[in-house]
């Protein structure tokens, strides 16, 4: 039998926790994109096993919440702010990208051998180390351009047709200009790591902290190494070929806490990453 008491304490106890975590407006997203959810005194942001530092945008703290490219279903964010726990739901958008249709000559680059393929999964298990790098923010947003001038490109997004074959869709942003010119980092960093892989060809991945890595692919040149320093807009290397490349182009991507995201939203267009309101 519970006494009239207990069962008063018993109210109080879960009317106090379900106090404790605050909903906020729901959001919906669509796939590869950003949503910013401002306030003050934010401890942390949280998402799925994920916890981060809050990001500055526009002279407003919030959290920047990922809705990653490859994302199936809905997402929970919360925060901890005020001694309180705050929950924002963001449903998940239609698919806007296009498709793009490529012809690579080397058809071995398309149907890979049992000894490319097992290169590729020893590859892609040392790059995914990375995605779960965190330690203290360096970066700035929006960040610095990877190249000092940065023409129309992109296709992120895209659903890929690779020889008449469907692939993944495309992770990063394609920026086609000539081999040698020079390719910047865009915001403080650690080298986090470089190598020659078989996609992505000669390669430099940057750990800008808090969850923040940006990647650079296909160049010809690589002048930073592994562990070293390197500061916003310091030269890093030259545009190439190499690798799946159909010719010279920077292929310049981003992940933010472990989400493929679209590179351009951090590139000075913040204004296309909604706010919760």
């Amino acid at each position: 039998m519970i006494h009239v008491r207990s069962l008063a304490s018993l109210v109080f106890v879960i009317t106090m926790a379900a106090a404790a975590i605050a909903p906020a407006a729901a959001q919906t997203a669509p796939p590869g994109s950003l949503v910013h959810w401002p306030g003050e005194g934010i401890e942390r942001c949280l998402v799925g096993d994920r916890a981060f530092a809050p990001t500055e945008i526009d002279g407003q703290s919030g959290c920047l919440v990922p809705v990653g490219l490859t994302r199936t279903g809905d997402i929970v964010a919360e925060r901890d702010r005020d001694g309180g726990r705050e929950r924002l739901s963001i449903g998940l958008g239609e698919y806007p990208y296009s498709v793009q249709r490529l012809t690579i000559k080397d058809q071995s680059r398309v149907d890979l051998s049992p000894e490319n393929l097992a290169r590729v999964q020893r590859e892609n298990a040392l790059i995914a180390k990375l995605w779960g790098r965190q330690g203290s923010s360096r970066f700035t947003l929006p960040l610095g351009p990877p190249l000092e001038k940065l023409p129309a490109g992109g296709r992120f997004g895209a659903k890929r047709i690779i020889n008449g074959e469907p692939r993944s869709p495309h992770t990063g942003a394609d920026y086609a200009v000539p081999q040698g010119t020079p390719v910047l980092a865009v915001d403080d960093a650690v080298v986090a790591l470089t190598g020659e892989f078989f996609f992505s060809g000669n390669a430099v991945f940057l750990d800008h902290g808090n969850g923040l890595i940006s990647m650079y692919f296909h160049l010809h040149e690589v002048f930073v190494e592994q562990g070293e320093e390197v500061s916003r807009g310091r030269l890093i290397g030259t545009v190439g070929s190499t690798g799946r490349s159909t010719g010279p182009h920077l292929h310049f991507g981003v992940r933010w806490q472990g989400a493929r995201v679209d590179p351009s939203l951090l590139l000075g267009g913040s204004e296309k990453i909604p706010t919760v309101r």
